[in-house]
This record gives C-alpha cells, sequence and structure tokens, in this order.
C-alpha cells in the first residue's frame, strides 16, 4: 500500500536532491522515492548479511522490515539473495 509522506529535508540532502533533480529532469519527489528506496534495499542487503552470519533469525529480519516471514521469502527470492 502506497504511502504519502511529507518531510523537511537538511540543507545538504535537499542541495543533492535539487541538483539530481535537474540532472535527471525529475520531481522532488521521484529523487526522495529513489533515496529511500536505496536505503531500504540497503538495509535488506545488511540485515540479510547479519542473518547469513547467524547474527539474525530469519523471523528477527522479517520483524525488522515489517514483514511476514511469507513476504521476506519472496523478498529475498525477488532480489535472489540465498535463504
Amino acid at each position: 500500500m502506497p504511502v504519502s509522506v511529507q518531510t523537511v529535508l537538511d540543507d545538504r540532502i535537499a542541495q543533492y536532491v535539487n541538483r539530481i533533480k535537474a540532472q535527471h529532469h525529475a520531481t522532488e519527489a521521484a529523487v526522495v522515492r529513489e533515496l529511500i528506496e536505496a536505503g531500504y534495499e540497503e538495509t535488506v542487503r545488511q540485515l540479510h548479511a547479519r542473518y547469513q552470519q547467524g547474527e539474525l533469525t530469519f523471523r528477527a529480519v522479517a520483524a525488522e522490515l515489517g514483514l511476514s516471514v511469507r513476504e521476506l521469502y519472496d523478498l529475498l527470492e525477488q532480489k535472489e539473495l540465498p535463504v
């Protein structure tokens, strides 16, 4: 389910967003969405690495991401990360 968010950005981040927006002829919303998605992808990869190292259980990774165990299986499969 999509969520709409309104936020205030730090000046450095706002400058970066404006630069990317101009370079790619994109909207602020599109640039911020890409940044958030990239951060989420990195979080998934970091949690997956901790799971692979035995630091977290599969269920703990799912909980951290706000997913059910089934949803986490699907996500990792989609990203071609080993379970």
